[in-house]
């Protein structure tokens, strides 16, 4: 990872412009724009990192998300209108703080993209929005995956401190999933996943919460602007429901529960390391009870 002064990465940044379309720096936690092609365009009065794409919102595969979480460069495919691009993050050290230098170059005529020739624009926009979401998807279950709470959880902590709200984080496990495998074999155990799965998803708010599937049969779930009561509520829907379910395997019926730890986090209160050891230390607590807690 790169280190910077000042007036080397002034140097450096002018270097670079040569070669692509736009260079700049971003905090990808506040999605803000810190420096753009250099310093010629001068300090950027902390425009959105994503007004650039015209979606409103936030890239769904935020590439600076990744590279500021796991410290190494990522790169990937996007559109604007009838144009492709290419874009490259690479995290970088300015001063004393962590930001992530992005370098994006139109590639539409330049015939890199030659999978995509022939396409309408619709369909090339298609393909590369499927893409991008795969990448942040569980290939078992659908839900999110590990790199999709690398990349999200971390604004949404930050979009709870600015807005002065709570944030409820839930993570449970299916209590002795690993005799569930031994018993009745890797398939019945990737149908068991793929029903918890469905049930979390059902019980949270569409497009609003999230769940992500953590690891094995470990889940996250987030619960955006909500206290106790709402996160009791969900806890106990999701373990009521899970307690009458049973999945049918080749003539079995297996029946599964699960534990739960939580945390709900006050504005500003933890980060996201601090949040994700809390929660596994809670679930920790909760299966040293006797399993099927929270």
């Amino acid at each position: 990872m790169d280190v910077f002064r000042v007036y080397d990465l002034q140097r450096y940044l002018d270097g670079i412009s040569r070669l692509f379309d736009i260079v700049r720096i971003v905090n990808p936690i506040t999605k803000e724009v810190i420096y753009k092609n250099g310093f010629a365009d001068t300090i950027v009065h902390r425009e959105n990192c994503y007004e650039f794409w015209k979606t409103g919102n936030p890239c769904h595969n935020c590439i600076s998300s990744q590279a500021f979480k796991e410290r190494k460069n990522f790169t990937k495919i996007e559109y604007l209108g009838d144009g492709v691009y290419v874009v490259i993050a690479s995290p970088i050290i300015f001063g004393d703080d962590l930001y992530v230098l992005e370098l994006v170059k139109d590639i539409t005529e330049t015939g890199i993209a030659t999978g995509l020739s022939g396409l309408s624009i619709k369909e090339t926009n298609d393909i590369i929005a499927e893409l991008n979401k795969k990448v942040l998807r569980d290939d078992l279950t659908g839900l999110y995956n590990r790199r999709y709470i690398n990349q999200r959880l971390p604004t949404d902590i930050d979009y709870a401190k600015k807005h002065k709200e709570r944030l409820t984080v839930i993570m449970l496990d299916i209590d002795y999933f690993k005799q569930v495998n031994d018993t009745y074999g890797h398939v019945a155990g990737d149908l068991v996943l793929k029903g918890l799965s469905r049930v979390l998803s059902a019980n949270i708010r569409k497009d609003y919460d999230w769940v992500a599937r953590y690891g094995g049969d470990e889940f996250l779930i987030i619960l955006k602007n909500s206290d106790q009561e709402i996160a009791a509520k969900v806890m106990k829907e999701i373990q009521d429901t899970v307690e009458n379910m049973s999945i049918r395997f080749d003539n079995n019926e297996i029946n599964i529960n699960i534990s739960i730890g939580s945390s709900i986090v006050n504005p500003g209160e933890k980060d996201f390391d601090g949040i994700i050891y809390e929660v596994d230390e809670n679930l920790r607590k909760a299966k040293d009870k006797g399993k099927n807690r929270s």
